[in-house]
């Protein structure tokens, strides 16, 4: 959830530090800090409520002497425990200041260490759970132990999914980082004269394109000569650097006023991009070689579970619903958060598609974990390269959305789509269950997405009128759709909780008469996804429900039809579209209306309250 950088090398680190914080900062930007090693051998902190708040503090510091310390660890912190306040910032310091500590995820066990660390003697001055992991290592410290082992040793005490990065002003130039667990990604920048830990790839390739991944229960020590590796109880291992591609890198914004902007307008480029080399219009079919399943093992397959959280979980009900059409198969989709912890019959059977951007998410990772310890099949789709999603499951299904600033995810969820409509067709090629003719009209289909993308983002116009016309003084909203489009309904609805922080819920249409409509009045717009198709009939009716209890209602319907600008107060036109594309193409407008109506409120949309882009704790 936080963001972590830190560096040792020969350069001034300060503008360091803060440029990756600021890559970082969609991680979390309730607070941000560095701690340098000053010329008293202390580790001298800063901290503030935010980045550009930090920049400002640390602007023309002289570090009690030291003009340009070159060693330094940072964090952007996304609170879990403990209030928005300076002292809860990270980094955190043992009560003598020589230990410094910058801390993703949670220390379960907390309050008992605090309990028994305050007991010993040890002063603690923040509310957060970080502050005992700098003491436990101060505690190793004073035990004889040099800092690779006492970090080592800390970390054996400390139960939850956790990565930490460590300074000790006694050992200077040193800095040690772990990776506890599924609490989000350590990464190692290798350079020429220096070296790198981050939370994420982006902060380290403006400096490297050399990299290492930590795995769980690996520890990274890094100088500006060089990095060790090794296990939490001190054993080396080898751990052989790779090169990334760096067309990754942060893109500026441009035009955009906002990231998000900029991103919905990349969804053609980007669901292109999830397309390449795995798609053959000219044949009709599609081709994973990421898969390691034979054609005999896919026909075993007896049933298909997706799982994730929030927007990835609505990808998953998309890709259930398509899977179980194309192939056969039973599919359904589950929240990661809960089949983590249920007692289910998995086996080798059943394959398991999680779907996470970040390759990072606890939760899925953990519901991951139980499928490895029931031998089922698993797939992955994730973003990024290297991370714990693509360590665990049998094969990666990469999304090529390319680097999302903007909080909430809009060109990644176009692309999950995207990459489960072309893993549907595959199963189905491979199972035997979808003809060539069919295969091929499904290939077609998708083609013609990136251009149908296009029309809808163009047409943003409407989308921004109704966001001030009829959505900036509303509280509640709700949003209806059927079979495929029913996820559509539900991102919509989380899209403006998000973002205009406006209770929004959504709903399979069919359920409105078993609750919602009681709620349904002139001051609480219903957002009705109703193109045409087998369903159509039956929205109509759902819409006329609401109409006659005085209800407003904004439609989502195809061009040219005729019945829903008479029946309803507002209409946004959806082009003629394939079956299975209708609910990509709807997608567009609801992530236009909830950025708008953000907007309208005077909101930033790329940095929405309470939330980060990467959720590594439970």
């Amino acid at each position: 959830m936080c963001g972590i950088i830190a560096y040792a090398g020969s350069e001034p680190v300060t503008p360091i530090l803060v440029s990756g914080l600021r890559t970082l900062e969609y991680r979390g930007y309730d607070s941000a800090g560095i701690s340098v090693q000053d010329g008293n051998g202390k580790s001298a902190v800063t901290r503030a409520l935010g980045v550009d708040d930090l920049a400002k503090a640390v602007s023309g510091q002289d570090w009690n002497g030291r003009a340009d310390p070159t060693v330094g660890i940072g964090h952007t912190r996304w609170a879990t425990h403990g209030g928005v306040t300076i002292p809860n910032a990270h980094p955190h310091t043992s009560a003598e200041g020589r230990v410094a500590v910058v801390h993703n995820g949670i220390v379960e066990n907390y309050m008992a260490l605090r309990t028994e660390l305050s007991d010993a003697g040890y002063l603690f001055s923040s509310e957060t759970d970080t502050e005992v992991i700098a003491h436990l290592i101060a505690r190793c410290i004073e035990s004889g132990e040099p800092l690779v082992a006492a970090v080592g040793c800390a970390a054996g005490l400390i139960q939850g999914a956790s990565s930490f990065v460590v300074t000790y002003a006694a050992e200077p130039g040193v800095i040690v980082g772990v990776r506890l667990g599924n609490a989000g990604g350590i990464v190692v920048g290798i350079g020429d004269g220096f070296n790198l830990l981050a939370s994420d790839v982006l902060a380290i390739l403006p400096h490297t394109d050399l990299v290492v991944y930590l795995r769980s229960g690996e520890v990274a020590s890094i100088t500006a000569s060089g990095a060790e590796f090794s296990d939490l109880a001190g054993m080396v291992i080898e751990r052989v650097p790779a090169r990334i591609s760096r067309n990754v890198q942060v893109a500026a914004r441009g035009d955009y006023p906002y990231f998000m902007a900029k991103e919905i307008a990349e969804q053609p480029e980007a669901v292109s991009s999830a397309m390449r080399r795995r798609v053959d219009f000219e044949k009709g079919v599609v081709d994973l070689p990421e898969l390691p399943y034979t054609d005999d093992e896919i026909r075993l397959i007896d049933r298909v579970i997706l799982s994730g959280m929030g927007t990835s979980l609505h990808s998953c009900m998309y890709g259930a619903q398509m899977i179980e059409a194309v192939t056969g198969i039973p599919a359904h989709a589950e929240n990661a958060s809960e089949l983590r912890y249920r007692s289910t019959s998995l086996n080798e059977r059943i394959l398991v598609i999680s779907v996470t951007q970040s390759g990072e998410t606890a939760d899925t990772l953990a519901a991951m974990e139980l499928a490895t310890e029931s031998s089922a099949k698993q797939i992955a789709l994730v973003e990024a390269e290297g991370t714990q999603a693509t360590l665990v499951a049998d094969g990666t299904l990469f999304l090529g959305a390319g680097q999302e600033i903007g909080v909430a995810s809009t060109k990644t969820m176009m692309c999950s789509l995207t990459v489960l409509y072309q893993l549907a067709v595959y199963l189905g090629i491979h199972r035997g269950t979808l003809s060539a003719k069919r295969a091929i009209k499904l290939v077609s289909d998708l083609s013609r997405l990136p251009g149908l993308i296009a029309g809808m983002i163009d047409d943003d116009g409407r989308c921004e009128q109704l966001a001030h016309d009829r959505l900036g003084d509303k509280r509640h909203l709700l949003y209806l759709g059927r079979g495929a489009l029913h996820p559509m309904a539900m991102e919509g609805a989380l899209k403006m909780k998000e973002l205009a922080y406006i209770h929004a819920e959504g709903y399979p249409a069919g359920e409105m008469k078993h609750g919602p409509i009681a709620l349904i009045s002139d001051d609480m717009p219903t957002v009705a996804l109703a193109p045409q198709g087998a369903l159509y009939d039956k929205m109509v009716g759902n819409i006329n429900e609401v109409k006659a209890r005085g209800g407003e209602v904004i439609a989502l319907a195809t061009c040219g039809d005729t019945t829903m600008p008479g029946l309803t107060d507002e209409v946004l036109w959806l082009p003629e579209s394939p079956e299975w594309i209708v609910p990509m193409i709807a997608l567009i407008p609801m992530q236009q209306l909830a950025y708008h109506t953000s907007v309208a409120l005077g909101h930033n949309p790329d940095k929405p309250r309470n939330l980060a882009k990467s959720v590594t704790v439970e």
